[in-house]
């Protein structure tokens, strides 16, 4: 995972996004420590569990601000943790996508059949009666 890191945090892009959720999830936990009261620790609890959408429900907001800033920190730091986790992905995919495709090279055997797929089907008598007129 840190190796999809570091590669995303090579393009700007993936450089903005990681930026980005950084200083949500830190926003967040010195907000929530500020305005209820919490220890960084249990707001940045809070923070991660609450744009994970988890929400287990041993911490919430009791102040009216904190119920205020809950509902537009849920709306702009999921979009921007999904934004993360999906480019960390593509990041992460990109690796195993390569060395599968070293281990089995199109047109090379795999299995019994040669071709990589239904033998030869290209050949219109495989796979049932062949209709010939007569």
């Amino acid at each position: 995972m840190f190796k999809a890191l570091r590669a995303m945090a090579g393009e700007p892009e993936g450089k903005a996004l990681v930026i980005a959720a950084l200083l949500v999830i830190t926003s967040g936990t010195v907000v929530y420590s500020a305005l209820e009261g919490w220890s960084l620790l249990d707001a940045l609890y809070f923070s991660v569990v609450t744009l994970a959408t988890v929400g287990f429900g041993d911490l919430h907001p009791t102040t009216d601000v904190g119920k205020l800033f809950t509902v537009f920190y849920i709306l702009s730091g999921i979009g921007i943790l999904t934004a993360f986790v999906s480019e960390l992905a593509r990041h992460r995919a990109v690796p195993v996508a390569r060395r599968l495709a070293t281990a089995h090279p199109r047109g090379q055997a795999r299995g019994s059949d040669a071709g990589g797929g239904p033998a030869n089907s290209e050949d219109p008598d495989i796979g049932g009666e062949s209709e010939q007129a007569d």
